[in-house]
């Protein structure tokens, strides 16, 4: 018979319980509530890049070259259609992203141009970007008003 002292007693159960533990099947995974899994939504996304055509102030007309950069989350069929054009500028087969640059020209008085991107057949909008001009006609009023001051009236 083997006598154990109190410091000998302690160890040995100790070392029961670790092995018995081990040997028990594990419930701690059902005890703890399950983590909220976050929902993510991807969407399709594009943008211009530069986002405007900037005037100078004895300008008229705006002219520049850009880069339109687009993303959806599934590989597709998609094209790019331009404001007053029937046929898209370009088509991109089993992609999920594309890019193209293109040339903008447009008058001061012209509103905003938008650039949108359907599927191939045309019926379904993924995304689109609106590339406008600034230092239009109305901007440039509007500063004039704000650098007169405001005691004047007429």
């Amino acid at each position: 018979m083997v006598i154990l002292t109190r410091g000998y007693i302690s160890k040995a159960i100790l070392l029961l319980l670790c092995l018995f533990g081990l040997l028990l099947p594990s419930h701690a995974d059902t005890a703890v509530a399950p983590k909220k899994q976050e929902k993510i939504i991807k969407i399709a996304s594009m943008v211009a890049s530069p986002n405007s055509c900037k005037l100078e102030a004895t300008e008229e007309f705006c002219e520049m070259k850009f880069h339109i950069l687009w993303e959806t989350p599934t590989i597709g069929d998609y094209c790019l259609h331009s404001p007053k054009s029937t046929q898209p500028l370009q088509c991109w087969y089993q992609k999920k992203r594309g890019s193209i640059k293109l040339d903008y020209f447009a008058h001061i008085l012209e509103p905003a141009k938008v650039y949108t991107l359907l599927d191939a057949k045309g019926d379904t909008f993924i995304a689109s970007v609106s590339v406008p001009v600034t230092g239009t006609l109305k901007q440039r009023q509007r500063a004039q008003r704000r650098r007169r001051g405001f005691w004047r009236m007429f």
